[in-house]
């Protein structure tokens, strides 16, 4: 130290001058200096080159500087330079764009401080260093692009993505992990260790990252999120470790994603299709023996128009009655086909359509009344809709009501035997009422009628998928389906819109 100071001591004031210079140049600064009585300014050579400008004919004047710099910065830089002048700031420093002589603009480092005052204290000279920064600048605003740009693309994926160190503590974590994970909240969770931002969380995932810092990446496609008391929905996830630039693992990436709806619509794809399958098992019971009685009854019928046509003098009357009973039978039989028809469609991707409601009401007939009264169960319908017309898809509704008739036969079995489904327009709507002889729906049942699997039957007698499957195609036509509380005898309501256009399918 004392060396330096030697040597510098023995240096005259043009030496100094002139390494100072050398220093400056080399490092790339200008200079300039701030007369704040007059606003004149002294540039040096570096300052004006760094512009473009010519050093012997460049005014110096405060607006020199003033006039090129970008107006969007400047406010910016008077700012500053108030802040060190009111003492505020140690110091006056600021990045701002200034207009090059060919027109282009390039960013500034300026730096400055107070560096004479008069008598008063009052400042009256300001100095300053001048260098440009535009390549760090534009590199700068590059790198901060591209994060932006990454942390939408993050943030735009489906999955939530967090990232840990080898001590499990969170480095980073998109916007989506935070929320799915209820940590959008927490105070400042980066750099803090997993156990401590969300011990229950660490307590079910750490040794899954802890596995995968070893080496060994795992996941799952589907898992339930459980809250110690139920699942509360579903999760697909990955965790599988990062590596730094030196090829080390440095910690594990966990990325989550919550696949509740995806799940969702998969299972109740799933009930329809084995409440379908439920249902066609029961249909083809019935629809065994709704065949079978015509066709018992067409058998005999032929009999006797055959002994009949062997006679030496066949009675005319009797051929006629047969006949006549072989050809209601056929009708009969084809009303119960045409339902099946209807009942066997798969409907999912079919647009709505005007259904004739004694359409639907004939099908649902034709299917349950010759089984509802051979077990004892009368079964009155009433149309009071006039030819009323619904928008629906046949098949679907088909479905509703004969589960509800199913249902209602089931019940009335058990008490008073017999079944009412009545239907009548009320405004914009059609309403189908069942209603039942049965013992009834118990209070607290009633409130769980449409959740899968939730059935009052015995064990093996009902899949509990029929209401909530009804339920759901009720709503995919544009209606409703409820249990009808308060009524003396159980009763279920469908509602559906009334059709606009003419016309009926069926």
């Amino acid at each position: 130290m004392s060396k330096t100071r030697e040597f510098l001591d023995n240096l005259t004031h043009e030496q100094l001058l002139d390494r100072l210079s050398l220093a400056l140049d080399g490092g790339g600064l200008g200079i300039w200096d701030w007369d704040l009585r007059d606003d004149s300014v002294q540039f040096d050579r570096r300052w004006c080159e760094m512009l473009g400008l010519d050093h012997a004919t460049t005014p110096m004047v405060l607006d020199t500087w003033r006039t090129r710099v970008h107006p969007d910065d400047l406010a910016r830089c008077y700012a500053d330079i108030d802040a060190h002048r009111s003492g505020a700031a140690a110091g006056y420093e600021n990045v701002h764009r200034m207009r090059h002589a060919d027109g282009r603009w390039i960013y500034i480092l300026d730096r400055g401080r107070i560096s004479g005052r008069d008598p008063n204290g009052q400042p009256i000279r300001f100095t300053g260093t001048h260098y440009d920064v535009t390549a760090t600048e534009h590199a700068r605003r590059d790198t901060a692009r591209q994060r932006r740009q990454l942390e939408d693309l993050i943030a735009g994926l489906p999955s939530g993505v967090a990232m840990f160190d080898r001590a499990l503590r969170l480095l980073a974590a998109s916007p989506r992990w935070l929320r799915d994970h209820q940590l959008a909240g927490a105070s400042d969770p980066i750099g803090r260790p997993f156990a401590e931002i969300a011990p229950a969380l660490a307590a079910r995932w750490s040794p899954v990252l802890t596995a995968a810092i070893a080496g060994s990446p795992t996941g799952s496609d589907e898992e339930a999120i459980d809250d110690g008391v139920a699942p509360r929905g579903w999760m697909r996830w990955d965790a599988r470790p990062w590596r730094n630039p030196a090829g080390e693992i440095g910690g594990a990436l966990f990325c989550t994603e919550d696949v509740t709806d995806r799940v969702q619509r998969r299972r109740e794809a799933e009930h329809a299709r084995e409440s379908r399958l439920a249902s066609l098992a029961i249909f083809a019971g019935g629809v065994a023996h709704e065949l079978n009685t015509p066709l018992q009854v067409i058998s005999l019928e032929a009999e006797m128009l055959g002994r009949e046509l062997a006679k030496p003098a066949p009675r005319v009357a009797s051929l006629r009655d047969s006949a006549t009973a072989i050809a209601t039978t056929v009708r009969r039989a084809g009303a119960i086909t045409h339902a099946l028809r209807t009942l066997s469609r798969d409907a999912r991707h079919d647009a709505t359509a005007a259904v004739a409601v004694a359409a639907i009401l004939a099908d649902a007939e034709a299917l349950c009344r010759s089984r509802f009264e051979s077990s004892g169960v009368a079964l009155a319908i009433d149309d009071h809709t006039a030819g009323g017309m619904m928008e629906a898809r046949a098949a679907e509704i088909l479905v509703i009501l004969l589960n509800l008739l199913n249902n209602a036969a089931h019940a009335a079995a058990a008490g008073a035997p017999w079944i009412r489904l009545g239907v009548a327009q009320r405004g914009p709507a059609i309403a189908f009422r069942c209603v039942d002889g049965g013992p009834g729906i118990a209070p607290d049942d009633a409130a769980r009628l449409m959740e899968p699997f939730f059935t009052t039957k015995p064990a093996g007698v009902g899949t509990g998928l029929g209401l909530a499957i009804a339920h759901t195609l009720a709503a995919r036509n544009g209606g409703s389906l409820r249990h009808v509380a308060g009524e003396a005898h159980t009763t279920f309501e469908l509602v559906v819109p009334v059709a606009d256009a003419p016309g009926a399918t069926t």
